[in-house]
């Protein structure tokens, strides 16, 4: 295991050097676009980038996934060049068809949800380059496919950069409102279909009919988990724009507000997750690899547990440094909303060890089945409890794939996790995380001091349940140690 922490460190900092910048680029400006913007405005953003990334799921026909799956299949450069190039042309197809059809439904679109049709230009803009998103979700998946850590730097690069910028020209400088964070990302789709297509160009190789079928397979059976996992993701805005019946904009900006402080876990955890899944599928085969997701899983769950329960215990604080005051309200949503990253990082692992079996449509059942108590508890629950049953029904429909794929693979794909350990943490997470939301009004001091308090509760719990044992935390603090030795030492020459 420890060779394998070795190399996955390597790819995380590979990776993770440049990506772990967008959660604090994403600090730095959300202060600066919730001061520009007022609520309602961002609320209503949020909706258009909804629509907007529904078409781009289905634009990119699952090709990033499929590139996953197949990718490693032969050793040949040849095949893998096949690979590249038969991907990049579904893409292409798909995306000119979902554009067309955006640019066409645009307007019954923006009448039904906003009852007027100001914003139909922005999504027609949207429809016009769509293919670039799927573009540029295909040429990261071969990077990382590839195990290219420079590649996958220089494409994060190339998004923190057009997303900064992007965000400071068009809202800061140019003052265009709502339509600068709907230009931004589509700025970023065509930078990244840009420079991907530079620096993959020798790896792209004309594609051939059995590498489409077999990628076009692929997708089309994977697809149904995605739209659905988009569905998970973002669905319930659409709902809430059509079922709250007073001040909509603006209970759509708290929401998209809490939304965004909860993502921040989310993108943190994205270069571990990008470095371990294709490096957990290359060593599929190895006699242990079983047992190494059983360990990892226990690794992947204490960090989002930690990382949740911060979110959610300083969201207040949080906000009150990142937004003006009208933003409050966002911050009790904060910390529930955080378990869909909590609850992904459960798939990260299953989905994981489901790839690597090669089992497939257990997943796509698992989300899809996931997705529709997502839409039936926001049919039932926003009318009543309006964004509170927004909340509620994410958490709980982020948590039936993860329960109904782990029972599915125990026959299919046994990998030993261990989660009776996993589910006594999350419990006891739930119960910080509430205590620290109900707190009374306090002093300023009390108050922090009783929050750190169950933060600090929670690496303890995670000790005395075996989710980190005590000889790995020992095996880590000699290895913090070692390497502020050497640190210093070079400091010291």
């Amino acid at each position: 295991m420890r060779d394998i922490l070795k190399r996955l460190s390597k790819m995380v900092v590979g990776y993770g050097a440049i990506q772990w910048a967008g959660p604090l680029l994403s600090f730095l400006l959300f202060p600066i676009i919730t001061r520009i913007l007022d609520v309602g405005d961002y609320g209503t953003a949020d909706v258009i980038l909804t629509f907007a990334s529904g078409m781009g799921t289905l634009a990119a026909f699952a090709q990033p996934h499929a590139i996953a799956t197949h990718f490693n299949d032969r050793p040949d450069v040849d095949w893998k060049r096949r690979i590249a190039g038969s991907a990049l042309l579904i893409t292409l197809v798909t995306g000119l068809i979902m554009g067309a059809a955006l640019i066409a439904l645009a307007p019954f679109i923006t009448q039904a949800n906003f009852e007027q049709q100001q914003h139909t230009l922005l999504l027609q803009l949207v429809g016009a380059t769509i293919v670039f998103g799927g573009c540029g979700s295909v040429l990261p998946a071969l990077a990382m496919a590839g195990l290219r850590v420079r590649w996958g730097m220089a494409l994060s690069i190339t998004t923190i950069l057009t997303n900064t910028l992007g965000n400071l020209f068009f809202i800061v400088v140019l003052r265009v409102g709502l339509a600068g964070l709907v230009f931004t990302p589509i700025l970023n789709s065509v930078m990244l279909t840009l420079v991907g297509l530079f620096l993959l160009r020798h790896q792209i190789g004309k594609p051939s009919a059995q590498t489409v079928r077999l990628l076009f397979i692929t997708g089309l059976t994977l697809l149904p988990t995605l739209t659905a996992n988009w569905a998970l993701q973002v669905s319930d805005r659409l709902f809430l724009v059509n079922l709250l019946t007073q001040d909509v904009a603006v209970s759509m900006g708290h929401y998209a507000a809490a939304n965004r402080i909860a993502s921040l876990l989310g993108v943190a955890m994205i270069p571990l997750y990008t470095a371990w899944a294709p490096l957990a599928i290359a060593m599929s085969d190895k006699p242990n690899a079983k047992q190494y997701y059983a360990t990892m899983s226990r690794y992947l769950i204490a960090v989002v547990l930690v990382a949740a329960l911060g979110l959610g215990l300083f969201a207040t604080e949080l906000l009150l440094i990142l937004a003006r005051r009208e933003y409050l309200p966002a911050a009790p949503y904060v910390g529930f909303l955080a378990y869909m990253h909590v609850f992904g990082a459960f798939g990260v692992v299953l989905s994981t060890g489901a790839l690597a079996g090669k089992q497939l449509k257990p997943m796509s059942a698992a989300v899809i089945i996931g997705a529709g108590v997502n839409i039936l508890l926001n049919l039932v629950l926003i009318p009543i409890y309006g964004v509170w049953g927004a909340t509620i029904s994410t958490i709980f429909s982020y948590a039936v794939p993860q329960v109904l794929l782990y029972i599915w693979l125990r026959t299919r794909y046994p990998v030993p996790y261990p989660v009776a350990r996993l589910l006594a943490a999350l419990a006891v997470q739930c119960a910080l995380l509430v205590i620290g939301v109900i707190l009374p009004p306090l002093a300023f001091p009390l108050r922090i001091g009783i929050k750190i308090v169950l933060f600090a509760s929670l690496p303890l719990v995670l000790i005395g349940f075996g989710v980190i044992t005590r000889f790995e935390v020992t095996q880590a603090w000699l290895f913090v140690r070692k390497l502020w030795h050497g640190v210093s030492g070079v400091a010291r020459v």
